[in-house]
C-alpha cells in the first residue's frame, strides 16, 4: 500500500510539473499593484514610411501623469487604426504588427539637438544649473547616440555639431559662447536644431528646447516652427524654466509629438533631463507591412489602454504623414 501511495504521489508530481501555463503574449499588460498611475499619457514622436521595404514604423511614448515611462505593454494594450485618403480601417495587431522597444534597437541612435538659453533673464546661478543638467544628460546617453549643443540669446551659436563623443560634448557645454546678445531667439534656435538633426541618416531626430522666457528675437514665429517640425517629422521636447510661457511651450510640444516639462526652480532642471532621457529610450516601436503609392496621405491612430490599481485608463494619439 505504501508503495502504491508513493507511486501515485510521484505520478501526480510529474503531471503537475509537465503542465505549462500558456499565456497569450498579446494579452494586455495589467498591473493591480500599480498604485501611482492616475492618468495615461501618449504621444507619437515620429512616424516613418519606407517605400523600398513597404514598412510603416510608429514610435509611441507611453507614460503616467508624471512623465514616467510605463513598461511591459504588449500588443494587447493597443488598438491601431489607419486612415488612408479618408478611408479608415483597423490594423489587426495579432497578425500584422511587430512590437519592440527603441532601447533594444541597438543600431538606431538618437540624434538630439539641444538648445541652451543664455538670455539676460537667466541669472548666473540658473545658467550654472542648466549647464550641470546638460552634463548629466550627456552622461546618460548611450554610446551611439548623437547630440549637438546650440547656445542662444539674441543670436544663435551651434558650439558643437552632432557627435557621439561625451567628452567633446561636455567641453562644448563648458565653453563660453561667442557674443550672442541678451534677447531670446528661442524659435530660431529650435529651428536650427530641426535642420541639423534631420540631416542625419538612420537616426531618430529630436529637438530639446530650453528657455526661461518669451521669444522676442527669432526670425520665425511659433506657427512656422510647428510647420517646419511637422514637415520634417521631428518632435520638439520643450523645457520651461522660471517665467517661461507654459501655455506656448505646452502647445509647441503637443503639436509636434514631443512633451512639455516645466521647472520653476533651477534645482529641478536635472531631474527633468533625466526624465526626458528615460522617455526617449523607452519608446514603443510598432511596425507593419504596407504598400501605398506616393502622395498618399496616411493617418495613424493608436488607442492605448491600461488597467492599474486606480482604474482603467485610455489615451489616443494620432499622426499624419504623406508618403513621398
Amino acid at each position: 500500500m505504501k508503495k502504491l501511495v508513493l507511486f501515485l504521489i510521484l505520478v501526480t508530481t510529474i503531471l503537475r510539473c509537465s503542465k505549462t501555463e500558456t499565456r497569450d503574449p498579446n494579452a494586455p499588460f495589467e498591473d493591480a499593484n500599480d498604485i501611482t498611475t492616475t492618468t495615461l499619457e501618449t504621444t507619437i514622436p515620429r512616424l516613418e514610411v519606407s517605400q523600398s521595404e513597404g514598412i510603416i514604423t510608429v514610435m509611441l511614448s507611453v507614460t503616467d501623469q508624471n512623465g514616467k515611462p510605463l513598461e511591459k505593454f504588449t500588443l494587447g494594450n493597443y488598438l491601431v487604426k489607419m486612415s488612408v485618403n479618408g478611408n479608415e480601417f483597423e490594423v489587426v495587431s495579432n497578425n500584422k504588427i511587430a512590437l519592440s522597444i527603441f532601447d533594444e534597437l541597438n543600431n538606431k541612435p538618437l540624434a538630439i539637438a539641444t538648445t541652451m538659453d543664455y538670455s539676460s533673464s537667466m541669472a548666473e546661478s540658473d545658467i550654472l544649473e542648466m549647464e550641470q543638467a546638460m552634463r548629466e544628460f550627456i552622461n546618460l546617453k548611450s554610446d551611439i547616440d548623437l547630440m549637438s549643443i546650440i547656445k542662444f540669446a539674441s543670436y544663435i551659436d551651434e558650439v558643437q555639431p552632432f557627435t557621439s563623443d561625451t567628452s567633446i560634448l561636455i567641453d562644448a557645454v563648458d565653453s563660453e559662447p561667442t557674443y550672442i546678445g541678451t534677447s531670446t531667439a528661442f524659435y530660431s534656435a529650435c529651428d536650427l536644431g530641426l535642420e541639423k538633426a534631420t540631416e542625419l541618416n538612420n537616426a531618430l531626430p529630436i529637438v530639446i528646447g530650453f528657455t526661461d522666457g518669451l521669444d522676442n528675437r527669432s526670425s520665425i514665429n511659433e506657427s512656422q516652427l510647428i510647420s517646419n517640425s511637422t514637415a520634417l517629422n521631428t518632435p520638439i521636447y520643450t523645457v520651461g524654466f522660471g517665467d517661461a510661457n507654459q501655455t506656448i511651450l505646452q502647445y509647441l510640444a503637443s503639436q509636434t509629438g514631443g512633451r512639455f516639462f516645466y521647472t520653476p526652480t533651477s534645482d529641478e532642471i536635472n531631474n527633468l533631463y533625466q526624465l526626458i532621457s528615460e522617455q526617449l529610450r523607452k519608446l514603443y516601436v510598432l511596425e507593419w507591412v504596407t504598400n501605398f503609392p506616393t502622395s498618399t496621405e496616411v493617418t495613424i491612430e493608436i488607442t492605448t489602454e491600461y488597467s492599474a490599481a486606480n482604474g482603467n485608463f485610455t489615451d489616443v494619439s494620432t499622426k499624419t504623414i504623406t508618403i513621398e
